[in-house]
């Protein structure tokens, strides 16, 4: 997947699709270079919102301003939009069956930003793919670690990646539909905890103290297995013993005997 900065894209290089019906509207995709999906990369931003109470809204959005006085994306996204005014203009037989005045389908086009004021800084509002509460794109900070979305707070920095995917006509007005696919915060380095995200325990002195304590029942239960193993034989000798002794005493009965017959003859 190719990311673009705004500053590499060329609006010429844009296409449209015919729109399709898809349930009570009609989209138009959009690609970079025949069949590339457009993602944009915006440049560093200061974010007006705050992530824990965005995600709660019915149509969740982060809303950020340049972090400088650079309005060179601003001035992209005005380009995008007339760019895309133009072209539904160009193609409206086509698409729709019917020559559309300029004007009229200039009025219809709902912009992406709002005319900036004298003194201010543009306002820009991303859409969030949220689903149930849930933020469905990934979230990292400046070492790629995945973060949740209560990280991103008021006036914290963050970069987005924003995919351009088509012109959404409604019955009133359309739109370009964009959305977040991908941010990345920069989280302040004096943050009073460092929180790690994957397993980082080192087991092996746990490991060589469960061997140690399987060790030990082990030699335990051998020493009692050769403790049983020795009573066992000693059993079994004194066993022999007694009988060697029951068979020498009844052989010195029947020597005396013996003897006693031979004194008598």
């Amino acid at each position: 997947m190719n990311i673009l900065k705004h500053t590499d894209i060329s609006l010429s290089n844009i296409n449209y699709s015919k729109p399709e019906k898809q349930g009570t509207v009609y989209y138009s995709s959009i690609f970079y270079n025949k069949n590339q999906p457009l993602h944009i990369q915006t440049p560093r931003m200061i974010c007006k919102s705050n992530g824990t109470d965005v995600i709660t809204k019915t149509n969740p959005a982060l809303e950020c301003e340049p972090s400088n006085n650079d309005f060179s994306f601003y001035d992209f996204m005005l380009m995008l939009d007339e760019r895309n005014v133009k072209e539904t203009y160009k193609n409206n037989k086509d698409w729709f069956g019917k020559d559309i005045p300029l004007e009229v389908i200039d009025d219809m086009y709902k912009r992406t930003n709002k005319p900036v004021k004298k003194d201010s800084k543009p306002l820009f509002s991303f859409k969030l793919p949220v689903i149930k509460e849930k933020i469905q794109c990934l979230i990292y900070d400046q070492k790629q670690i995945c973060l949740d979305i209560q990280k991103i707070v008021p006036d914290c920095e963050i970069i987005v990646v924003i995919h351009i995917r088509g012109l959404k006509f409604l019955k009133q007005h359309y739109y370009c539909d964009c959305y977040i696919s991908q941010i990345k915060v920069f989280v302040s380095k004096d943050q009073k905890y460092s929180i790690l995200d994957t397993y980082a325990i080192d087991d092996e002195e746990e490991t060589k103290t469960d061997t140690q304590l399987i060790d030990e029942e082990i030699l335990k239960e051998l020493k009692q297995e050769e403790k049983a193993k020795i009573e066992k034989q000693r059993m079994k000798l004194q066993e022999l013993f007694d009988e060697k002794v029951q068979l020498l005493e009844k052989q010195k009965k029947e020597m005396e005997e013996m003897k006693k017959e031979l004194d008598n003859l």
